[in-house]
Order: C-alpha cells, then sequence, then structure tokens
C-alpha cells in the first residue's frame, strides 16, 4: 500500500494576461505566498503522520513552482522530478501509472503537483478501481501492463458521450493549493482526506 497527496497547484496568472505558452505560465506573487501557508500545513502534516514525501510535477511552471514552495516549507532536501506525462490535460490514466510505478521506500509519500479537472477525474477513477475487473493486475508488473491500460481506456470519458465510472461521478473540485489524499494497493483506493487550502493553511 501506498499513500499519495494530489496536489492543484497556486493561483497563476490568468492566460489573458500573460502573453507566452501555458505551460510558462507563472503563479503570481499572491498566489506563491497563498501556496506558501497551505505548504506549511501539509508539510506539518507529513511530519506528524512521520510520511517522507517524494514528489512528481507537472512540466507547468506554475506546479514547478508550487513544488519548489512546498519544498522550501518542508525545509527538507528537495526530492522532485518532473513528470513529462502529467501536462495540464494529461489522462487521469497518467496519474494512475505515475502512483504505481514510481519507485517509493517504505516512508514515503508520493506528492504529485498538477491540473485540474485532471485531479478531480484521477479521483473518480481512483473511487472506482475495485469494479474494474482487471485493475489487480497493473500490480504484477514493474512497467505500466499496457494491455491493462487499454482495456481501462473504456472507463474514461469518451467523444461519443458514453457513461463511464469517470464521467459526472464527482461534484467538486480540488481548489488551488489544495490537495487530496489517497492509498492505493492491488485491492483499489481509499479517500482518505479532502484538504482545501483554508484547512491546509490552518495547520501551518
Amino acid at each position: 500500500m501506498r499513500t499519495v497527496y494530489l496536489i492543484r497547484h497556486g493561483i497563476a496568472m490568468e492566460r489573458e494576461e500573460f502573453s507566452g505558452s501555458d505551460l510558462e505560465r507563472p503563479l503570481t506573487r499572491s498566489g506563491t505566498e497563498k501556496a506558501l501557508q497551505a505548504m506549511k500545513g501539509l508539510s506539518r502534516l507529513l511530519k506528524d503522520r512521520t510520511e517522507v514525501p517524494r514528489s512528481l510535477t507537472s512540466p507547468a511552471i506554475r506546479a514547478r513552482q508550487t513544488a519548489e514552495v512546498f519544498w522550501k516549507a518542508y525545509g527538507g532536501k528537495a526530492n522532485s522530478e518532473t513528470e513529462e506525462t502529467l501536462r495540464p490535460g494529461a489522462n487521469c490514466l497518467d496519474y494512475l501509472k505515475a502512483m504505481i510505478y514510481s519507485s517509493l521506500g517504505e516512508t514515503e509519500a508520493l506528492l504529485i503537483f498538477g491540473h485540474e479537472p485532471d485531479i478531480s477525474e484521477t479521483c473518480a477513477l481512483l473511487l472506482n478501481l475495485h469494479r474494474i475487473p482487471d485493475y489487480s493486475r497493473l500490480w504484477n508488473t514493474r512497467e505500466p501492463h499496457m494491455e491493462t491500460f487499454s482495456e481501462l481506456q473504456h472507463w474514461l470519458p469518451s467523444d461519443e458521450g458514453e457513461h463511464t465510472v469517470v464521467e459526472g461521478a464527482m461534484s467538486f473540485q480540488i481548489k488551488k493549493a489544495g490537495a487530496v489524499r489517497f492509498t492505493i494497493d492491488n485491492s483499489g483506493a481509499v479517500l482518505e482526506a479532502l484538504l482545501p487550502p483554508r484547512t491546509l493553511r490552518s495547520m501551518a
């Protein structure tokens, strides 16, 4: 079993205000300050739970900056990697692959810094993993089991509007600099905590 935190990036510049690529859109000064307070609360939570963080981040600047803010708040040596597949608009199966196949130590928790609606769609998939017959096969290989992931595509929203476990399954969004904590193993996933930024800031 592993513990995973899905964390939305902090408040960034609006698209209309930024002339560069969307991937280069940075956090605002206020967004950085608010994210820092939230990440102080998250780091305290991790320390209270004796979880050692390891982080993956979207290549988007706003997500990478939020990860940097977390490590500043945590005060330890940064242990973070950029994962190209987690860029904005990532498929929730990309998040699932990161959760299962990232190398984690026994006391480590995986922090994934990403985007909406990708995170809430991933939450919807996680809460329905136990309904997917072939899901447990993913844990039997060191590399992604592509045949099984191909089958899992049928559980995702489609252009034809077919009903799936993800579509309409969640009615909330993760706020900017907010987080959600899951535990996940070969039998499925458990939603352990919703951590909106206000809650995290109160824990700082």
